[in-house]
């Protein structure tokens, strides 16, 4: 009952955040010319952007089994199909619930503990934090016409992601000294609030899972620089479509913040903080908000109604309740 509450609770804030992040989105656009812009986009575009963001997918998937520590190789058809599966259930279910769903289909099918199926996610979710904050930084510094406060903002960010990286890379292999130093920092607080925070903490650096030989980190970086290729290819080619003027950085910019826009806690899809986030990146290049507006419905609608049918039609073929799958 407690769960169901939290969960309440949390999907309300989600579409308050939503709704919010809407009216800022596209207060002021006028619908009618956001209908004439989306009618005159160069299609051929849109077309490959559209086929480039659904295959590139794959790269994830492919990626994310190298995060899952098991000496036995895993069905790369069950890891593709979790993956499309889980971006289904995203788009359509609220709370982020994406993740839960593709990690129980992956160790159902699999046979592979709740633990460590888990223990991936929570590595390749901090993975991506880490590379998004790396990539919005770099690109932001490289555009050229920024405020200077925003060029300072992106160097500040990326010398702390630097640092952030190292520290957590050392407690990561170093579990049982980030415990002592959990217990040391957090010792001095309230007793209440000391425990809760070393419990977190040291629950967060024991579920960071990796295959840490040679073969498989190559594989991680391998797999995140072929998709992000994807997505600068997916980007640029959309942009084009709008007559907007891409450039790699400009696409990965647009990425990074996309990215952002969807991990703030919404209603299904990210809708509202990702239209939100795209528009406010676009605008710091200098695009008009009446284009950026159609880029942003477009390239969101891009990325939920395909994936959406493909995931349910891996969910038939695999034979699973979508139901069961939500289940903490």
């Amino acid at each position: 009952m407690k769960k169901n509450y939290k969960t309440i609770i949390q999907i309300i804030i989600g579409i308050i955040i939503s709704v919010i992040c809407l009216y800022f989105a596209f207060r002021g656009i006028d619908l009618k010319e956001t209908i004439e812009i989306i009618k005159n986009v160069k299609i051929p575009y849109v077309i490959i952007s559209l086929i480039l963001s659904v295959v590139i997918i794959v790269f994830r998937a492919l990626r994310w089994e190298c995060f899952i520590p098991l000496k036995e190789p895993i069905k790369k058809r069950t890891i593709i199909a979790s993956v499309y599966i889980g971006y289904m259930a995203s788009n359509i279910l609220p709370a982020k619930l994406g993740e839960v769903v593709r990690a129980y289909i992956l160790g159902a099918k699999e046979g592979i503990s709740k633990s460590a199926v888990f223990a991936s996610v929570v590595t390749e979710r901090l993975f991506d934090i880490i590379t998004g904050v790396v990539i919005l930084s770099i690109s932001l510094i490289f555009i050229p016409n920024l405020p200077g406060t925003v060029l300072y903002a992106a160097i500040s960010l990326f010398v702390i992601s630097v640092i952030g990286i190292i520290i957590l890379v050392f407690l990561s292999f170093n579990k049982s000294f980030a415990h002592k130093v959990f217990n040391k920092v957090f010792g001095v607080l309230p007793k209440k609030i000391s425990i809760k925070l070393i419990e977190f903490s040291c629950n967060f650096i024991d579920g960071i899972g990796i295959k840490s030989d040679i073969k498989h980190i190559f594989l991680i970086f391998l797999y995140t620089a072929l998709y992000l290729i994807g997505q600068i290819f997916t980007i640029g080619f959309l942009l084009t479509a709008f007559d907007i003027k891409a450039s790699p950085i400009i696409a990965l910019f647009i990425f990074a913040a996309g990215g952002f826009g969807f991990a703030v806690p919404s209603a299904p899809s990210g809708i509202g903080p990702f239209e939100w986030a795209i528009i406010f990146g676009l605008s710091l290049i200098g695009v008009d908000k009446s284009i950026a507006a159609p880029y942003a419905l477009v390239y969101h609608i891009m990325g939920i109604v395909p994936i959406t049918i493909i995931g349910f039609i891996f969910l038939f073929i695999l034979g699973i309740d979508l139901k069961s799958a939500t289940k903490r």
